[in-house]
């Protein structure tokens, strides 16, 4: 009875009082719960990016790009969700009337700038830049060409600057010496290699994971098929 009563003396001592058992409780689910999160995350980033690569048309980009930003109000600090669903509105934007380019333009532009505060520096954010600017200029071209062509310009080079290994940063480059005039040193004899050296990168570039962009292969083959073809 003696041993009873210290085992129950000393068991009574180390109890922990009820709000720090519920501390310790929820301070271990914690890690499980985050992981939980971010497990659920990855999957739908995964099948959102599947939605990406197979979209042909305006209103599948913008699907796209819905899930995307809906993703990404769930982990606000994470990049890639808004910068798929940026990427996606500005490629509806080359899809659509020009009325309705500035629209998703501007979507694209919020979408980057969020994505631009959580990863500075990013080579691919400014790839999408160069995009949205790109895009801009067949709202009209006439008044927007000078501005817009040089603002795609500026970003594109940004872009090659901060990874000169991103096959992306030299495909916006290629594009943005395409469309420019040949007195200013464009065209396609130009842009040409610039596509070419896009599927030489590609070969030898090595993602972060498979959530991260990848494209941009089968956007230069498309661009040297057309340039073959027209020479």
């Amino acid at each position: 009875m003696l041993l009873y009563r210290l085992k129950q003396t000393y068991i009574c001592t180390v109890k922990l009082p009820i709000f720090f058992r519920i501390l310790v409780l929820v301070t271990a689910f914690v890690p499980l719960c985050s992981y939980s999160q971010s497990a659920v995350y990855k999957t739908a980033l995964k099948k959102n990016i599947a939605l990406f690569q197979s979209a042909k048309t305006a209103n599948d980009f913008v699907y796209a790009a819905n899930c995307f930003e809906k993703l990404a109000v769930t982990e606000k600090k994470e990049w890639l969700a808004f910068y798929y669903a940026g990427l996606c509105n500005v490629l509806a934007a080359f899809e659509k009337q020009a009325k309705e380019i500035d629209i998703y333009c501007d979507k694209a532009d919020v979408l980057m700038r969020k994505a631009d505060s959580l990863s500075k520096n990013n080579s691919e954010v400014f790839v999408i830049k160069s995009m949205i600017a790109a895009a801009r200029i067949n709202a009209n071209k006439l008044q927007r060409a000078q501005k817009y062509g040089l603002l795609a310009s500026k970003y594109a080079a940004e872009a090659v600057k901060l990874n000169d290994a991103n096959p992306r940063a030299h495909y916006v480059k290629g594009k943005v010496i395409l469309n420019m005039p040949l007195v200013f040193g464009g065209g396609e004899r130009k842009a040409k290699p610039i596509f070419e050296l896009v599927l030489e990168k590609i070969k030898v570039y090595k993602a972060e994971s498979d959530l991260h962009p990848s494209w941009g292969k089968p956007e230069a083959e498309l661009e040297l098929k057309n340039i073959n073809r027209s020479s």
